[in-house]
């Protein structure tokens, strides 16, 4: 895979304005986020190259996640956090679907606070407030503004335009850092299966079904489009972004893998998968110039995946085509926050 670099596509001219967030220490931010995935599938299965009602028809399924945390700057070096408080003052959700109802998502970090500190490319995380997580719920935290990548190096002017690189779109999607925010769930063994602990299905993230924002290979591009939009008082620059992203998925794992193919030993089939995913997002990132920090980031759009599974077990040959598809929202608004005095 070709690496995705930040890069100015055209040269800054004279007059151009910086976008790149600025940290002091003892300056708080208050960061909410909140984000929508809403899909439809719809399933066909073939037995012998005749429709059969087994497996067929087909669900729906919606995951919310909200978050709200307050970063506030404890050290900082020319301009970059070296140390930071990060106190999640709410991480919940909810999934629902057609067959399932509906659950709530909870979350280990909801009410804990974070210290997350830099030296070089190294970054340090422990709980200082609240409740100690897991180890797992302490990886890949950044002191940084999770929408930093999305930003452009040096001056830039209006319509001037930039690649992203795909992980600065992971981490700008949260996507980095979900399986800390969420653990997955271990799933149960089926009656009477050997082994304990977990099923064939494995672990399951914040929201099932949505596993494959996490596997997709993100490519995009930003374009400054205005640098005199009215924000509340505040002189802001308008970045508009398309993001996509496309390709084949993991194999599911059932029972071990050879070439390619799938075995299940519980039944005997022998199936060969293929699974594609397609997303495509665009929207809006408004950045404060004077006070040079992020405003908020709205983006929408859709996702699709396409699964395709042959399979033969004896004389016969059944074939299962699954089609999913729906709507991705992703919200953020950055503001102003009292820093509190540290005890």
């Amino acid at each position: 895979m070709k690496p995705w670099t930040t890069s100015l596509l055209l040269v800054a001219l004279p007059g151009g304005v910086t976008l790149s967030t600025q940290y002091k220490p003892d300056h708080a931010l208050r960061i909410d986020v909140e984000s929508t995935l809403k899909m439809e599938s719809t399933v066909e299965m073939l037995r012998d190259g005749q429709a059969s009602d087994r497996g067929g028809g087909g669900m729906s399924w919606e995951t919310l996640r909200k978050e709200v945390h307050v970063d506030k700057v404890v050290e900082a070096k020319d301009g970059k956090p070296t140390k930071v408080h990060r106190s999640f003052e709410k991480v919940s959700g909810k999934t629902s679907s057609s067959r399932g109802g509906a659950s709530d998502l909870e979350s280990p970090l909801d009410g804990v606070t974070l210290e997350i500190k830099r030296g070089g490319d190294k970054v340090e995380v422990s709980a200082v407030e609240g409740k100690t997580p897991d180890a797992k719920c302490l990886e890949g935290h950044r002191p940084e503004i999770f929408l930093d990548g999305l930003l452009p190096e040096g001056d830039v002017k209006v319509d001037s335009s930039w690649d992203l690189e795909g992980e600065a779109i992971k981490r700008a999607l949260r996507l980095d850092v979900v399986q800390a925010l969420y653990p997955p769930a271990e799933r149960e063994e089926p009656s009477g299966q050997e082994g304990g602990g977990r099923g064939r299905g494995g672990r399951m993230g914040g929201g099932a079904g949505a596993e494959f924002l996490q596997h997709a290979d993100w490519k995009g591009k930003g374009k400054l489009v205005a640098t005199d939009k009215d924000v509340d008082g505040k002189t802001c620059a308008v970045v508009e972004l398309k993001i996509e992203a496309s390709g084949d998925l993991p194999e599911p794992d059932i029972g071990g893998r050879r070439g390619g193919r799938s075995y299940d030993p519980e039944t005997g089939a022998v199936s060969a998968t293929r699974s594609t995913y397609e997303i495509t997002l665009e929207g809006k990132l408004v950045f404060a110039i004077k006070e040079q920090r992020p405003v908020s980031l709205e983006l929408e759009g859709t996702a699709k995946t396409d699964t395709a599974r042959e399979s033969q077990r004896d004389e016969h040959t059944f074939k299962i085509h699954a089609a999913t598809e729906g709507q991705l929202t992703f919200k953020v608004g950055v503001s102003e926050e009292a820093a509190k005095a540290e005890k």
